[in-house]
């Protein structure tokens, strides 16, 4: 089994948190969620935030070998979502998800 190794935050959209101030003036907070991997709910993650995302995902990373990740953002990139990914050039020639 391949894992992805990586340490995310995601910042949800500024309205989803707001701190209760005075009826006046109320101001807006992001949420922060914090994961771990392996084992602690990054890819699922990962992948749900690319079901959200409306307009571009930007990925860089040394290596590249999460199925459900690469699934999702092809399914983002066929939903309209502008996708770019950024990998190290000692991954050329290493295969692809889908490839042998």
């Amino acid at each position: 089994m391949k894992v992805l190794s990586l340490i995310l935050v995601f910042l949800t959209p500024l309205s989803a948190c707001q701190a209760q101030e005075s009826p006046q003036r109320q101001s807006v907070l992001p949420s922060i969620e914090v994961y771990f991997s392996p084992h602690g709910g990054c890819t699922d993650a990962i992948v749900r935030e690319l079901g959200n995302a409306h307009s571009t995902v930007l990925v860089q990373a040394y290596s590249f070998t999460s199925a459900p990740i690469a699934k999702a953002l092809l399914e983002a990139h066929r939903r309209g979502v502008k996708v770019q990914v950024i990998l190290d050039k000692s991954q050329e020639g290493v295969p692809t998800v889908g490839e042998g």
